[in-house]
């Protein structure tokens, strides 16, 4: 027996209980990737129009910095997959987030995985079963994504590139799971913890992208988001980038195997708070327990809320006709 002992059984499990989660979150990408495609063609009757609208995008700050920059503005494909590169990637670093944490830490807060542990299972075993099925989801993803864009009448290369730019995304912060899955004892800490990360790195793309001459454009490259943007899918690839989410995750993902021998089974590195001996008078209804329990989700949603109302704000102050615009409704 062997730290990996049972990881293919724990594949072949994750697999079907996921067999119709990863579908769905698939086909959703993949669609999302084929409607931006076909929906550009043919909206410009004239390259002067084209470029217009590639430049209303990336004169607009609030644009910028919410969906990422058009990097030739002469190529439809940059205009049409704008709203996918940021975003887009953040979504599936979501996705990654919750396979990795899915198939770790929360299958130790519902206790199965103590019972498939009194079989014949290696310690580092679930850890290799989460990862083989989140990267292998990103690689499908990459690929799909990019046979859908070549369907979508898009160049082959600049398809792959932005394939591989969403694929790679997803694989960097499965190591940054694999990471917060060791340091909490609930899901929903570890899950927390990981869009915590995506939250910061997402800013710092955008305060990169949105830096003037001079400014600190240098944010974009410390963010994974920022990374997969920066292949330049369909303006001419740099693909030397990709080496970059790679070696993230080549970092990241030992570090969370080190850390899963650190920690004894169910508990997590960072200590649990305690709590006072008795209730506060604050909880002696339900009501009062559900808003005790619940607060954080919806403090975080209030303040998600508020920034997006900031930055819709913001956009229509800079373009009084913005939402006229073609391009908008694609």
């Amino acid at each position: 027996m062997t730290n990996y002992t049972g990881t293919g059984a724990l594949v072949r499990l994750a697999l079907r209980r996921d067999r119709v989660m990863i579908p769905i979150w698939l086909a959703a990408f993949v669609l999302s990737a084929y409607s931006s495609a076909a929906a550009v063609k043919g909206l410009y009757s004239t390259q002067l129009d084209l470029v217009k609208a590639s430049e209303t995008f990336n004169n607009a700050t609030a644009v910028v910095a919410l969906y990422g920059r058009i990097y030739d503005v002469t190529n439809p494909a940059g205009l049409a997959l704008v709203k996918l590169g940021g975003l887009g990637g953040a979504f599936v670093a979501l996705l990654s987030i919750l396979l990795v944490v899915r198939h770790t830490r929360a299958e130790e807060e519902a206790g199965r995985q103590e019972l498939l542990g009194a079989t014949v299972l290696g310690r580092r075993a679930p850890l290799t079963a989460a990862l083989i099925v989140a990267i292998s989801t990103d690689l499908v993803l990459a690929v799909l994504t990019a046979l859908a864009l070549i369907g979508g009448g898009f160049d082959v290369v600049g398809s792959f590139a932005f394939g591989v730019g969403w694929g790679l995304t997803g694989i960097a912060f499965a190591g940054v799971a694999a990471i917060t899955a060791q340091l909490t004892t609930t899901s929903r800490s570890a899950n927390g913890l990981a869009s915590i990360v995506l939250g910061v790195v997402y800013v710092l793309r955008a305060i990169g992208d949105t830096a003037g001459p001079g400014g600190p454009g240098w944010a974009t490259w410390l963010s994974p988001i920022g990374w997969g943007q920066q292949l330049r899918p369909f303006a001419s690839e740099r693909w030397w980038v990709a080496v970059l989410p790679v070696a993230l995750a080549v970092v990241l993902i030992p570090i969370g195997y080190v850390l899963v021998g650190r920690r004894d089974f169910a508990a997590g590195l960072l200590p649990d708070r305690l709590g006072p001996a008795t209730a506060s008078p604050s909880l002696r209804s339900s009501f009062a327990l559900a808003w005790r329990l619940q607060r954080g989700s919806l403090y975080a949603w209030a303040a998600a809320s508020g920034l997006m109302a900031v930055v819709m704000g913001n956009l229509a102050t800079q373009l009084s006709g913005f939402l006229d615009s073609p391009e908008t409704k694609e």
